[in-house]
């Protein structure tokens, strides 16, 4: 060996440093170029679309690209990246899904690389989309294809097929966990109904035999207008193999000041569904957006301001839930519309609505808000307040009900020359009842304030109250001396009695026969005696048929300004005229025309006046009247208004 190869043997001998540089060098050099080649995005994809194959015999999966990541912005991370998956199946009976996910990552594990156990235990995942675009009908099908092709003569066995145990192998892997940033789910058939899932997280906690948690949090009785932040929800679900296949979950969360639980266990062997509710002040009207999704109750309630609180449970067929049966217990509605309260109650199907008899308490509950909560507002003008109603409703079934109690603070509207005043009724007892399509309501007892009522009132009607049926037995009835005023103008309306029947068809009047008693009546100066009346309804008009016993009329009244244009001065006995005996036929249509007819009073033996007329819709007057005293006859036209009549008498002398 020369000297030149002795220095530079010896150079590189004396410098170890530099020896284990070049060996690192080429070290580093051997797995850089293993790991580019090994793990080249190339071979992950070809190595994730085998593992792909053996996920399950009837799901297709696919995806865009896949890669290895050594970090996540400045910390380490060593995971597959896969982007853009897509898995899909034509299972009619698993509702022919397709799973759409933006981005998954599988966590390596390196310890599982040197073991060479599976390296990943767990899937990350960004954005999911759940479809389902089958339909409970397309499961049937497949059923019953399955049921006839089971009845066919079987076809040879191959020599070769795998055990249960080697099957389970063949197709098992070792994800114990996955993780779902924002999971959404969509039926094709229902697509109005999303259902959207946040921290997802399903964790296998073992594998022979399987049991799997689930946990996540969602949005329940959502409200737009108010935001997510009031109705966050959590979801648990647990699947299990043991002792059965069965599937828990418990769905709790709070609404407002309102919570809500519901606990279901769905056995897949015998496709048996258990749900256990528990809604406490929750607001009606979320509720019942959430029924009404699914045809549950009527689409025209209005639950606004109203609160619920029950408990429930059923038990049946997951295909076949709206014919199970259920029960409601301790169901109470508060608010606005008052407090309602149901101890039990057993529902044998939902569609059709079928239910065993129950009890409903009701306390205070306010007629207009019931009215509004049913959408049918009230519009009649002769109601004030509707007031309120206590006592306790039956229903037999959704044509059969009854209602026993007592009804507070009715408001009936009066008005003369555009004032008004209202006439509270303090109290009505009575009962409703529905049998049918008819509904019949009895009052027995009523205390208007500041008045008296003594007798019954009878109403039957159909079941949108378009044809209504009246009837009034009535020894007595009194007016709030307020009312009494204002009809009057500062008068007095004495003791009414009432007998009548009447019907009411869209509104209108088709029917009406009674009689009216009436003691006495003081208007504007001029008193009525004891008068009475026959009604009834001819040709459109209400025709009543009055008299009276006695008519004074004062000086320096609205009576005494019309009277003594066409009445002879004598008939005045000390500023007071006293009329006998009077009696005519009265025409009222549209309730703004009015005719009187052959109406006639007594002045003295020999001395009475006779008189005819009308007023339309305008207030307009038209008519005649004709005085008699002793042997003379006078005649007037009556024209003008009803507020400022005028009388001209016929031309001619007055005869004897």
């Amino acid at each position: 060996m020369d000297r030149r190869n002795r220095s530079d043997k010896y150079l590189i001998s004396e410098q170890p440093g530099m020896k284990i540089f070049l060996t690192g060098l080429i070290l580093a050099f051997l797995i850089g170029y293993t790991t580019s080649s090994l793990l080249s995005p190339q071979r992950i994809k070809a190595q994730l679309e085998k593992a792909a194959s053996h996920i399950h015999k009837d799901i297709k999966v696919s995806f865009d690209s896949a890669e290895l990541s050594l970090a996540n912005g400045i910390l380490p991370r060593f995971a597959v990246l896969i982007k853009q998956v897509r898995m899909e199946s034509d299972q009619a009976c698993w509702m022919s899904p397709v799973l759409e996910i933006d981005e998954m990552r599988l966590p390596l594990s390196l310890w599982g690389l040197i073991t060479k156990e599976s390296p990943v235990k767990k899937i990350n995942a960004d954005n999911v989309v759940l479809t389902l675009r089958g339909t409970v009908e397309a499961c049937e099908k497949e059923k019953q294809k399955a049921s006839e092709n089971y009845h066919r003569p079987k076809e040879e066995t191959p020599l070769v097929k795998l055990s249960p145990v080697e099957q389970a192998q063949k197709y098992r892997n070792d994800i114990s966990e996955l993780n779902i940033h924002s999971f959404k789910i969509l039926s094709a058939q229902y697509p109005q109904y999303p259902f959207e899932l946040s921290s997802f997280k399903a964790q296998v906690k073992s594998f022979e035999p399987r049991v799997v948690e689930v946990h996540a949090k969602t949005n329940f009785l959502k409200d737009d207008t108010v935001g997510d932040y009031l109705s966050h929800a959590n979801l648990f679900l647990e699947y299990k193999e043991m002792p059965e296949q069965s599937l828990q979950a418990h769905f709790f969360g709070n609404w407002r000041e309102g919570h809500y639980s519901v606990i279901t266990h769905y056995t897949l062997n015998d496709h048996m569904l258990n749900v256990e509710t528990d809604v406490k002040h929750i607001p009606l009207s979320q509720v019942l957006q959430v029924l009404q999704k699914y045809d549950l109750v009527a689409k025209n309630l209005n639950g606004k301001q109203v609160w619920v609180s029950a408990k429930a449970r059923m038990r049946g067929e997951a295909e076949k839930l709206k014919s199970a049966p259920f029960e409601v217990k301790d169901l109470r509605l508060e608010g606005d519309l008052g407090e309602m309260s149901v101890d039990s109650a057993s529902f044998t199907s939902v569609d059709p609505l079928r239910y065993k008899p129950f009890l409903i308490d009701i306390q205070n509950m306010r007629i207009d808000k019931l009215l509004a909560f049913i959408n049918r507002p009230q519009k009649a003008k002769i109601f004030g307040n509707l007031g309120t109603f206590t006592g306790q409703a039956e229903f037999v079934s959704e044509k059969d009900m009854r209602m026993v109690g007592e009804h507070q603070g009715l408001q009936f509207v009066f008005s003369n020359k555009s004032r008004r005043e209202n006439q509270v009724v303090d109290r009505i007892a009575g009962e409703i009842s529905l049998k049918g399509d008819t509904w019949n309501i009895a009052v027995n007892r009523a205390e208007p304030k500041g008045g008296s009522f003594v007798g019954s009132i009878k109403v039957k009607a159909d079941r949108d109250f378009k044809d209504v049926q009246l009837s009034s037995n009535i020894d007595e009835v009194t007016l709030d001396p307020a009312i009494q005023s204002l009809m009057t103008n500062g008068g007095e309306i004495g003791v009414l009695g009432l007998d009548a029947e009447a019907r009411l068809s869209a509104g209108k009047v088709s029917y009406l026969k009674g009689s009216a008693q009436l003691n006495t009546l003081d208007v504007e100066g001029m008193t009525f005696g004891k008068s009475k009346a026959k009604f009834d309804l001819r040709q459109g008009e209400i025709v009543m048929q009055a008299q009276v016993q006695s008519l004074v009329v004062e000086e320096e009244t609205p009576g005494h300004q019309i009277l003594q244009n066409v009445t002879p001065t004598t008939w005045w006995v000390d500023k007071v005229l006293n009329l006998k005996d009077l009696h005519g036929d009265f025409y009222w249509k549209n309730n703004q025309n009015l005719k009187w007819q052959g109406f006639e009073a007594k002045a003295g033996k020999d001395s009475k006046i006779t008189t005819s007329g009308s007023w339309n819709e305008f207030g307009e007057l038209s008519g005649t009247v004709q005085t008699k005293d002793g042997k003379s006859t006078r005649k007037y036209q009556i024209d003008g208004t009803r507020d400022v009549p005028t009388f001209n008498e016929n031309s001619g002398k007055a005869t004897r």
